[in-house]
């Protein structure tokens, strides 16, 4: 009976808040906030290095994908109203010289060329973009990518246009004014995709 009493008193003491509470204080403080931190700390540095990696692949895209807007960008008006008339003219002017010729066929074939060029800087790379990405710029990065295939198949029907075109002369055919829509809309996708970015990378916040 005694020893039950001893126990007993033994145990109350033990649950005196004047000693749990210390006790759940240092337990909390030794073990538990220092595994918190931890963890948190191991958040932090995954997030910094994602945010890191990010970084260094969207700059490294940004810097190809503004190549390839200034391709895909490519002002049909100024091609086709100046460019391409200065060549005509110029070839008719020369009486079928074979340099004249072959000059006006570079620069018939310069514009169909510029896409493709755009077209393949466009792509390059693009995985890693969509795997690191959010779900937000998968989508744009996947239209922007789409446009630029539907503007490279149009480049090659633009040439069998242009055959009439020459003689015409009138270069506002019909697949040129669709690929000038185009164009427009690769234009604001450029944007769309710079603001996703920098959101992403969180400037401007």
């Amino acid at each position: 009976m005694g020893i039950d009493v001893t126990e007993a008193a033994t145990l109350a003491a033990w649950f005196d808040p004047k000693i749990v509470v210390p006790t759940i204080g240092v337990v909390l403080a030794s073990v538990i906030v220092p595994i918190l931190l931890h963890i948190l700390k191991e958040k932090r540095e995954r997030e910094d290095k994602i945010l890191e990696i990010r970084t260094e692949v969207y700059s490294e895209y940004f810097r190809k994908f503004e190549e390839a807007a200034k391709g895909v960008g490519v002002d049909y008006e100024q091609f086709s109203k100046v460019t391409l008339r200065n060549a005509f003219k110029e070839l008719l002017e020369a009486g079928g010289s074979p340099d004249v010729i072959i000059k006006f066929q570079d620069e018939v074939w310069r514009f169909p060329h510029q896409i493709q060029d755009s077209h393949r800087k466009a792509t390059e790379e693009i995985t890693t973009l969509k795997i690191l990405g959010s779900e937000r710029l998968f989508q744009l990065t996947s239209e922007f990518e789409q446009l630029h295939q539907e503007i490279l198949e149009m480049s090659s029907k633009w040439l069998g246009e242009m055959q009439v075109a020459l003689v015409t002369p009138d270069f506002e055919t019909p697949i040129a004014n669709e690929m000038k829509v185009l164009g427009e809309r690769a234009k604001s996708l450029k944007d769309e995709i710079i603001n996703q970015m920098r959101t992403e990378l969180k400037i401007g916040d």
